[in-house]
């Protein structure tokens, strides 16, 4: 028993210093997709919804996204405009995701996801043309999460969330963080005569990164949505959109992700759940003074498909 604890030990501590190897030698890690969907959405995407999930049932949901040249980076050339580098030239992600009612007001989510699939140059596209593309499918930073409901009322809801990203994904394919990111946040909901709105407020505090003249470290992380849903045929259109402040500073280049998204959701009479639909792109503000048009990460166009599975 000794022995396999410290072989364990010696394994874990052998493939942290390879992740942390690797993030040193590929200029800093950093997690190429801002936008977190939330394991607890129910009317939204990325806005958690208030109510947890009832006692002793399990909640669950699947999502398809498809995102056009969302990590892409200039480098000088001898042209005046330079030369996009498509890290990720386009992405097909899967997320799955999963929660738990604890009763007491309280639940526990999960959320995976993972690229299937996916092209771009990768970072080694940066300084070598003919370098070795990203991985055609590659997982991504799972996240633990909980929730507990502070306010319920007819009209208005609060819930206190925590939840924690774990450094497991693909550096490689830009799926993984250089360590853990806690964010706490809080989520607000309002709901009246078939208009419903959400908003959530929070924190996602990690180690910088640099990345190539960015530094990626803790935000602020600011979503809000508004929306309104029929009664008849069940059908709801929401409107949302996120901003991450940086609360550290960016180097060289300035750096705020923003996006907007907006769904179309359909809940069936016979099902215990959703089906919906969902596209976006960059906000306006959304803006990276290396090069981009938008801030890295952020993709040109973002298409969404998801199912849901809510007892």
């Amino acid at each position: 028993m000794r022995r396999a604890g410290l072989l364990s030990f010696l394994l874990g501590s052998a493939l942290a210093r390879s992740a942390a190897a690797d993030c040193e030698t590929s200029a800093g890690c950093v997690d190429a997709e801002p936008l977190w969907l939330s394991p607890s959405a129910a009317r939204f995407a990325s806005v958690s919804d208030t109510a947890p999930v009832a006692p002793g049932r399990v909640a669950a949901a699947a999502t398809i996204g498809f995102r056009y040249r969302p990590a892409v980076l200039t480098a000088p050339a001898p042209n005046r405009d330079g030369r996009d580098i498509n890290l990720l030239r386009h992405t097909t992600d899967l997320s799955l995701a999963a929660g738990v009612g604890l009763g007491n007001r309280m639940e526990l989510t999960l959320l995976l996801p993972a690229g299937l699939y996916q092209r771009g140059s990768g970072i080694k596209g940066i300084t070598d043309q003919s370098g070795e593309a990203v991985p055609v499918a590659s997982l991504h930073d799972p996240r633990l999460g909980f929730g507990f409901e502070l306010v319920r009322s007819r009209v208005f809801g609060a819930k206190l969330r925590l939840e924690a990203k774990l450094p497991f994904g693909s550096r490689v394919a830009l799926g993984g963080e250089e360590s853990v990111v806690a964010s706490p946040s809080v989520a607000l909901s309002a709901a009246r005569s078939g208009f419903f709105a959400g908003a959530e407020l929070g924190l996602r505090l990690r180690r910088p990164a640099e990345f190539f003249g960015v530094r990626v470290g803790s935000q602020a992380a600011l979503l809000t949505g508004v929306g309104y849903e029929l009664s008849g045929p069940r059908l709801a259109l929401a409107l949302e959109a996120y901003v991450l402040p940086s609360l550290v500073d960016s180097g060289r280049h300035s750096y705020l992700p923003g996006e907007w998204l907006g769904t179309l959701r359909w809940a069936p009479r016979a099902l215990a759940g959703s089906l919906g639909v969902g596209g976006g792109s960059a906000l306006p503000i959304s803006g990276d003074a290396a090069g981009s048009s938008v801030a890295f990460g952020v993709p040109a166009f973002r298409f969404l498909v998801f199912a849901r599975y809510e007892p």
